[in-house]
């Protein structure tokens, strides 16, 4: 299905507090009943129970807690599908609104997948006639049982009211707890532009370490005239083409003469960098993309996760995870070359916060597999994706989360410039929901369900068993 990006500003990085966060504590709560005040049934006022049939209800009911009023599901069967909601009316289109709350289980084992807080817009004041869908976001943290919902989004055209939607599903056995529970009216976000600037070099004719090391930082200072955030190299360009030399001769120490360059340039010109390099540590060898920041410092390194038979067999050593990186513009990640061909890796960035996706890489070997992988990894994960090349075949590309091109460079000594929002969002029409429109960043971590993901934990050496 094919994405069609609507905009509209939201601050949707968990690692990042909204700037409008402290105006919502301000705000009058436009929820009815946030005391959760109870009618002669013992029910919350202004709240109802919702299942999508009766045989699933979950047992809801409203608790006090350490004195605090809360909402409480419970799911005595797996299938046990159900939320409470209420509507608050008078919703104004094109105003920004902000809903909270925090949440806590009780043995739930997906909680990412089980407990969601939406936020339903719709056209007539009860509720009715679905125009949006949106999931919150959730800030979990190790430091208590209390885990953060959040969401600023801009109530679409059309919209009269919300349908405010804390829910259980697919969790035999157990509970989760709701308190706190704010929306606000607050003033719109503030942009997050990021300038990003992605390269292509092929380091002919007579390519050494010295040699592409000058024209990286040539490249660098010509990309400084655009006033980048970041510049994306490709994978290896410091020793591409550098043939018959051993791997002890051309792999280089973080921080070593490469990084010592690449900082000097990102101080100079106020930018973060990343590029990959044959890296030593001790007597192993990795394959690495480090990120430089915008003071010159190494702000982290990822060692490449899928190593392709020849660089195993050449000696490197490959990694064991997948980091995501804080800037001062948002949460990314990086991924190097062959680690594309496998789509587990960009969906865990996606799982971990990441808005950007880079990946260096050297080329694509298969003709059409870049222009379509790359484009699908920007769609199913819903983020940017950006891509640095060094072989004539494969472009380098700045692809939006519609998986529209952007820019891109083709050239021996190219570049391909964009400032993108990461405020915006992109929605599709029919995108799980009935009627209206929905958002694949959001919907994609929700609506998985790692409860049946089991075989892809399961070792080589486990096979996998027959259809029955």
């Amino acid at each position: 299905m094919r994405l069609t990006p609507l905009l509209v500003g939201v601050l949707c990085c968990l690692s990042f507090v909204p700037a409008n966060a402290e105006t919502a504590e301000k705000a009058p709560n436009l929820i009815p009943n946030p005391e959760l005040r109870l009618d002669s049934k013992g029910l919350p006022i202004g709240w109802k129970l919702w299942t999508p049939r009766p045989i699933l209800a979950p047992a809801g009911t409203a608790v006090v807690r350490d004195g605090v009023p809360m909402l409480s599901l419970h799911a005595d069967r797996y299938e046990c599908d159900g939320r409470w909601v209420a509507v608050v009316n008078g919703i104004e289109p094109g105003k920004y609104y902000r809903l909270e709350a925090a949440y806590s289980t009780e043995n739930v084992g997906w909680p990412t997948m089980s407990v969601a807080g939406l936020l339903i817009w719709a056209d007539y004041p009860d509720g009715r006639g679905e125009i949006q869908t949106d999931y919150l976001d959730d800030e979990r943290t190790d430091a208590g049982p209390w885990h953060r919902s959040y969401r600023t989004i801009q109530a679409p055209e059309g919209a009269r009211s919300v349908r405010v939607e804390l829910g259980l599903r697919v969790s035999k056995g157990g509970t989760v707890y709701w308190k706190n529970i704010r929306l606000v009216a607050v003033p719109p976000p503030a942009p997050r532009r990021v300038r990003i600037v992605t390269t292509m070099i092929y380091p002919w004719p007579n390519p050494s370490v010295e040699a592409n090391t000058r024209l990286m930082a040539n490249m660098l200072d010509a990309a400084s005239r655009e006033r980048p955030d970041i510049v994306l190299f490709s994978e290896g360009v410091v020793d591409r083409g550098v043939w018959g030399v051993p791997l002890s001769q051309k792999a280089q120490t973080i921080p070593g003469p490469l990084t010592q360059m690449l900082s000097e340039k990102a101080r100079k010109y106020h930018t973060y960098i990343i590029t990959t390099l044959h890296e030593r540590d001790g007597d192993l060898y990795h394959n690495t993309a480090v990120l430089i920041d915008r003071q010159g410092r190494v702000a982290g390194t990822y060692r490449k996760v899928h190593l392709a038979l020849a660089e195993t067999d050449a000696g490197l050593t490959p990694g064991d995870n997948f980091p995501v990186f804080d800037t001062d513009f948002g949460r990314i990640g990086i991924l190097i070359c062959y680690d594309n061909w496998f789509v587990e890796p960009a969906r865990i960035l996606r799982m971990e916060g990441a808005e950007i996706i880079f990946l260096p890489l050297a080329g694509d070997g298969v003709p059409g597999h870049a222009d379509v992988i790359f484009r699908e990894r920007a769609i199913d994960n819903g983020v940017y994706f950006v891509t640095s090349a060094t072989v004539s075949d494969t472009e380098s590309r700045i692809i939006d989360p519609a998986g529209e091109v952007l820019a891109e460079a083709t050239g021996s000594s190219d570049m391909a410039v964009k400032e993108i929002d990461l405020n915006r969002e992109w929605r599709g029409r029919y995108l799980s929901v009935a009627s209206g429109v929905g958002e694949g960043k959001s919907l994609y971590i929700k609506e998985r369900r790692p409860d049946t993901y089991s075989i892809l934990c399961k070792g080589a050496d486990q096979p996998v068993p027959a259809n029955k």
